[in-house]
């Protein structure tokens, strides 16, 4: 007969267990659960006592788990899952009384468009919750999936089974000059943008390895130089501010947080600028009343952005 292994055993343990997993290093997993390095570490000798088993071992970047660590985290992840949703549920949803931290990763398009107004909108709302944000990176969906962010805001996603994607809205391709900028203050044709100096923004694990706004004029013949690339938006930004670059963004931009800075009028097809932003969370949480709160905020605050915008985009 089997070992009844769960009979005496300390569920504590398992959220212990859970977070180490996640986290594979023993001081983030003590500030995530809000308890000394040596708790972590007593608790993982109970658990090893247990299930007679290493569970994880020292490697230069942390802690690995071994295979009985992987088979048994995926057995009960499920189940722990579903009691968090079941216990969580039985109370009615109501932001006053959120207390905890939400992490929402953003590409750089929607970061300089949106934080401040969700952070003032959710201040409202919810006085008690804490935002944490962080910009898309390679990994930004995998932190959905093991649980260390809750939102994720971004382009498509088509690898991963585990993350629900919903399309939020469509947002506009528009190029970005400084006031007196040779090409502004009047409808120009895209041949004009012929040589052009253009600032671009990196988002990882999206555009890496090219410059999105150059493949489209690319397209139509038109050949751009890239003066500048970069990871960190504002830097773009200020370039922009000082020089005859050009910068790619879209309908969300705060214009009127940079108003030495104006929208270029370009003769084009609107139809062929659109793109698709989505919003991805782990597929557990699609009956989630707090990622369905921020949802609607967050949809909110971004049609808004582009009603603020429109006197200067028309």
């Amino acid at each position: 007969m089997a070992k009844d292994r769960f009979s005496n055993l300390d569920l504590n343990l398992l959220k212990t267990l859970v977070v180490l997993f996640q986290e594979l290093n023993m001081r983030k997993a003590s500030t995530r659960l809000n308890v000394t390095q040596p708790a972590i570490s007593q608790a993982l000798q109970k658990l090893r006592y247990h299930f007679d088993d290493e569970l994880f071992v020292k490697v230069r970047s942390g802690l690995e788990p071994t295979s009985f660590t992987v088979e048994l985290i995926e057995r009960i992840t499920p189940h722990i899952d579903g009691l968090a949703q079941a216990v969580n549920s039985l109370n009615e949803f109501n932001p006053q009384y959120l207390d905890h931290n939400v992490s929402i990763i953003c590409t750089s398009v929607v970061e300089s468009s949106l934080i401040g107004r969700l952070y003032e909108r959710v201040r409202e709302l919810a006085p008690s919750l804490q935002l944490e944000f962080a910009s898309w990176g390679e990994d930004s969906l995998q932190q959905l999936i093991k649980g260390t962010s809750l939102l994720a805001i971004g382009y498509e996603n088509k690898d991963f089974k585990e993350v629900y994607s919903q399309r939020l809205l469509d947002i506009d391709g528009v190029l970005i000059v400084r006031k007196d900028h040779p090409l502004s203050g009047r409808v120009i044709e895209l041949e004009e943008l012929q040589g052009a100096e253009f600032a671009s923004f990196v988002t990882k694990g999206w555009n890496d390895n090219r410059v999105v706004i150059a493949d489209v004029l690319a397209k139509q013949n038109i050949n751009i130089q890239v003066g500048v690339r970069s990871e960190l938006l504002y830097p773009v930004i200020d370039i922009v501010r000082r020089s005859d670059a050009i910068m790619a963004h879209s309908t969300i931009f705060p214009f009127l947080a940079f108003p030495e800075l104006t929208p270029l009028k370009v003769n084009v097809d609107r139809s062929v600028t659109k793109v698709p932003l989505y919003i991805h969370y782990h597929v557990k949480d699609r009956n989630n009343p707090l990622i369905k709160w921020l949802i609607n905020i967050i949809s909110s605050e971004l049609k808004q952005q582009i009603a603020d915008n429109k006197c200067l985009l028309d």
